[in-house]
């Protein structure tokens, strides 16, 4: 395959990876206005967010199946086009339910295209390229998550929120025009898209229905109780789909995930450190634009050029630390960045409303670095762990942990900080924060926030523990080199 195609290849996919991730940032510096303007709490604002999540963690190993089955192109400007109508959904909603709906069509959508985007990537490039080619979709990722607070924090100080989906469906068409003009489903297809596959649909309800079970748990267990039958019977179900999944799973002729993949321990490993890592990256992204509009009274655009420093240098450190890991292997590289985190969640846990914006500043800006220097590296070493068959799949898992860790960490982030608002008798109300951010609700709202990244402090500690773990392969496995793939089969003959 040309080196040319390659990178039109590439350039094709990182417009829909761009795009799910400015909308994405774009929702979450908007969140404070939509609060402001539909009159809602912290818990029921964090919807906005968690619906986009919930439904792309739901049918993200679904769509993955689905593309090695009809074919990534035509999966991918599907996605794309569905994205599209999500957005516009959602900017013509009149009320919260309207909105949400738009957002779960974006979150069909956007499954779509992030699956297919990474197993395209993998497919066009060899492996000693691979590295390289996943540090430049992570500076992809960075771009748009810098795109997102500060020109949608512009957007909404100019137009209001529903700018923001104005922008992401434009983008998102845009796109749609040029995958279709460019992608060559011969050359980015897998082995399995000339229909000689079938739909798991066991696994794709097990799987679904759990997903959206513990989901639907995490984030309402502070308003109902945790305590609640209804909280504790959705755990439970959790644990039963899950359950039934694997069975299914193990024993069915065409799963939508092969199993035998996480008995090589390079992939199971990277896979648990990126939920870790994940889990505790999250609340930042999250949390940080309620902190600096409502309690520090910063405009929107204000707030997304304090967050900048973070994904600029998250896109920058990521494309670096991609090639480095196809060099000096990806170890070291994840070690350090996650210690950088480590040290910036400690930092956060110590911002008030008199927090100087240089530290801030800082802060984001060490933030980002330990992002770019551990994502790519990470994705590296879980890919180079699998062969090529099993990319469309294996991409599509790699996105369920992120994007189930990330509404893990904002469902958790929102019932903690409400949780200690109404313990301190203020409710979680976020106009009393605005109206008095050094009065009781402002100081309840930093408490909460406060315990979040502490707490978060200790997945950091086990992310770094499956760093560790990740490069210290099995016998089998060390005879190879860690960017080469290792076959399925010879994962089961190791046991």
């Amino acid at each position: 395959m040309s080196n040319a195609y390659r990178w039109l290849a590439f350039t094709t996919v990182a417009v829909g990876q761009f795009t799910t991730v400015i909308g994405n940032s774009g929702a979450a510096i908007a969140l404070p206005k939509i609060a402001d303007d539909m009159d809602l709490d912290l818990a029921v604002a964090s919807w906005v967010m968690v619906s986009l999540a919930l439904t792309i963690s739901a049918v993200l190993l679904t769509m993955g199946r689905l593309s090695d089955i009809l074919g990534r192109k035509r999966v991918y400007i599907t996605g794309l086009l569905v994205m599209a109508f999500g957005t516009t959904v959602s900017a013509t909603s009149v009320n919260l339910p309207m909105l949400l709906v738009g957002r779960v069509i974006e979150g069909f959508g956007s499954a779509m295209v992030m699956t297919v985007a990474i197993a395209i990537i993998t497919s066009v490039f060899p492996a000693h390229e691979r590295g390289k080619a996943l540090g430049m979709n992570m500076f992809v990722i960075g771009l748009g998550a810098v795109s997102g607070p500060v020109i949608g924090g512009a957007l909404v100080d100019l137009f209001g929120w529903r700018a923001i989906f104005v922008e992401t469906g434009v983008v998102t068409l845009s796109g749609s025009v040029l995958a279709f003009i460019v992608i060559d489903e011969s050359r980015v297809g897998s082995s399995a898209s000339t229909g000689g596959g079938r739909l798991d649909w066991p696994g794709i309800i097990a799987s679904s229905a759990g997903l959206a079970i513990l989901i639907l748990a995490l984030t309402n267990g502070n308003k109902l109780g945790w305590d609640s039958p209804f909280i504790i019977g959705g755990f439970i179900a959790f644990m039963v789909l899950l359950g039934s999944f694997l069975r299914w799973e193990s024993k069915t002729a065409s799963p939508m995930i092969d199993l035998a993949i996480f008995r090589v321990s390079q992939f199971s490993w990277a896979s648990s450190g990126r939920f870790l890592g994940f889990l505790m990256n999250g609340p930042t992204s999250f949390l940080m634009p309620f902190y600096l509009q409502e309690v520090t009274a910063r405009s929107a655009s204000q707030a997304g050029l304090l967050i900048t420093p973070m994904p600029v240098m998250m896109a920058v450190i990521g494309a670096l630390a991609g090639r480095w890991s196809d060099r000096f292997g990806f170890r070291n590289f994840i070690l350090i960045g996650l210690s950088l985190q480590l040290g910036t969640l400690a930092t956060f846990s110590t911002f008030d409303h008199k927090t100087p914006a240089q530290i801030i500043l800082l802060t984001m800006f060490v933030h980002g670095v330990g992002s770019g220097l551990w994502m790519a590296p990470n994705m590296s070493a879980a890919v180079g762990a699998v062969p090529r068959s099993v990319y469309g799949v294996a991409a599509a898992f790699l996105n369920l942990v992120r994007n189930t860790a990330n509404v893990t960490a904002v469902a958790v982030s929102a019932a903690i900080v409400a949780g200690v608002m109404i313990s301190r008798g203020v409710g979680s109300d976020l106009d009393k924060v605005s109206e008095d951010p050094a009065g009781p609700a402002g100081d309840a709202f930093l408490t909460g926030m406060h315990l979040v990244f502490r707490i978060l402090i200790v997945s950091g500690v086990l992310a770094i523990f499956a760093a560790i773990m990740t490069s210290r392969k099995s016998a089998r496995e060390s005879a190879s080199d860690s960017r080469t793939p290792v076959s399925i089969s010879a994962a089961n003959d190791a046991d």
